[in-house]
């Protein structure tokens, strides 16, 4: 697709009327990414909260994304162009669900109610969970965290934030599962993982020219595998992750499966 093209699809998506706003920007920065065969890089940052300037309408808490083009030459300045969490002042174009950048007026503008907004947001959300106790909210990717111990490793437990909590409250229910038979579950997801993943690591032994051993049998994987973290879904599904102990050069490994036992994949990653 060329290049006009690109542009005039994008600004379609948006009505013409230019309005200026201000807007509080969310905690993640600017983001970029390119479709496959296009030109322009689509760049977006989030916003929590705005407001129509020179109107009297009030301040509103709602999530979407500020979104525009940029050409490869203009990416890196424009990864810059607008910080996280902060208040600023813009003319945008905007559509139901997003807005279209026009101009950046002010990074740093002052307003009262977003302020309010700003500071809200900058202070921490816990889950409290009666069995694991704690999580807080990883902001920026909304997902809930705690360092936790499992089958006599230290690592982190993670689930995603949802606005209903009976989805949380599933994923929490596959971590009860995994940790009350832990020792158990880490044999089986490591053995899995030795299983699908020894015959690889035994080519990357060949490339290795340091390499102490001649192979790496399926017990010798087992033990060099040390647990990073766990990831918990709803309805029974699971990823944990794990340190390679350098048989994958420092790549992860990342074990995919459910907690009625079977294991969808094991791979390196990272």
């Amino acid at each position: 697709m060329s290049k006009m093209r690109e542009i005039r699809e994008f600004e379609n998506r948006f009505p013409e009327d230019v309005i200026e706003v201000a807007a509080v920007t969310g905690p993640s920065g600017v983001s970029a990414g390119r479709p496959g065969g296009d030109v322009m890089w689509n760049a977006s940052i989030d916003i929590i909260a705005w407001k129509e300037l020179y109107s009297n309408e009030p301040a509103v808490k709602e999530e979407f994304e500020l979104e525009w083009l940029v050409a490869d030459e203009e990416l890196e300045k424009s990864q810059s162009i607008l910080e996280e969490d902060t208040i600023v002042r813009l003319q945008v174009r905007k559509a139901e669900h997003s807005m279209m950048l026009v101009k950046v007026l002010e990074t740093e503008y002052i307003d009262d109610d977003l302020k309010v907004i700003l500071k809200e947001a900058g202070e921490p959300i816990f889950y409290n969970d009666d069995i694991f106790g704690k999580f807080e909210l990883n902001k920026g990717i909304k997902i809930f965290e705690r360092e936790i111990s499992w089958a006599g490793e230290e690592g982190n437990l993670y689930f995603d934030w949802d606005q209903d909590s009976n989805v949380m409250k599933s994923a929490l229910e596959t971590a009860y599962t995994l940790f009350n038979n832990q020792d158990e579950w880490s044999k089986k997801i490591r053995m899995y993982a030795a299983e699908e993943l020894v015959e690889l690591a035994n080519d990357w032994l060949q490339d290795n020219d340091e390499a102490e051993i001649d192979e790496i049998t399926k017990e010798m994987f087992v033990n060099f595998m040390t647990l990073d973290s766990i990831s918990v879904y709803p309805e029974g599904d699971f990823e944990i992750f794990f340190f390679d102990g350098d048989m994958f050069w420092g790549h992860c490994i990342i074990v995919d499966g459910n907690i009625n036992g079977d294991f969808n994949s094991a791979q390196i990653a990272g």
